[in-house]
């Protein structure tokens, strides 16, 4: 895909985004804690992937509001993207179509294009909602995006029920990135599956740290 293919983000999309990032913050007063306080300034213009943990259908919103410092595009399933409504309101935001039941490369060339811009991409490995308050195992897709551009990837745990307005704060933990450096007589693929191990066990640890501080909750499709 040439370069005049990148995804881009319509006025009236940037101002929808705007208006869900509101909406987010109000119903669910999020709280950012960041592992490292730098990393609020550092990761900015900076090519990443964030990575974290799937418990709501609200994450993509909630993820894509809290890290708008960082203008990610959240890879979200086609099965979304056909919603008739639902549909067209994720068409406005920043948001990448990504099919799970069948071979397709196009979101991998769109992520690519993100990140060679020096954009950044927010991404859920596991590629649905965990129903038993574990973190499944990480597909490889955000790593061979990783391994190939040398982005490196940032861990983060969401944590909380989406409980509105008055219920318990949304939080994020966003942790050191983890560098990619592929070496050269290894294959993509295979490097791919060692970053999401270790990343997967960074978002394990950074969500048991929030689970160490305010308790545990399970997750919401525990509920």
């Amino acid at each position: 895909m040439g370069a005049g293919n990148k995804p881009r983000q319509s006025l009236w999309g940037k101002f929808f985004q705007i208006l869900i990032t509101w909406t987010v913050y109000f119903l669910f007063r999020p709280k950012i804690i960041y592992e490292d306080k730098s990393l609020k300034k550092s990761l900015k213009g900076k090519p990443c992937v964030f990575v974290a943990n799937h418990t709501h259908h609200f994450d993509g919103a909630y993820g894509g509001a809290v890290l708008w410092r960082y203008k990610p595009w959240v890879l979200v399933t086609k099965k979304w993207f056909e919603k008739k409504r639902t549909g067209k309101m994720i068409s406005w935001c920043r948001c990448i179509s990504i099919s799970l039941d069948e071979a397709d490369g196009k979101w991998f060339e769109e992520s690519e294009e993100i990140i060679n811009g020096g954009g950044s991409l927010l991404i859920f490995p596991e590629g649905a909602l965990s129903k038993n308050g574990q973190i499944n195992e990480f597909k490889p897709g955000a790593g061979l995006i990783s391994a190939k551009t040398g982005a490196q990837i940032v861990p983060c745990a969401i944590y909380g029920t989406y409980e509105p307005v008055f219920g318990m704060r949304q939080k994020i933990l966003i942790g050191k990135p983890i560098e990619s450096n592929c070496p050269e007589n290894v294959r993509h693929g295979k490097y791919a599956r060692q970053l999401m191990e270790n990343a997967r066990a960074a978002v394990v640890e950074r969500y048991e740290m929030l689970e160490n501080k305010y308790g545990k909750i399970g997750q919401y499709a525990e509920k």
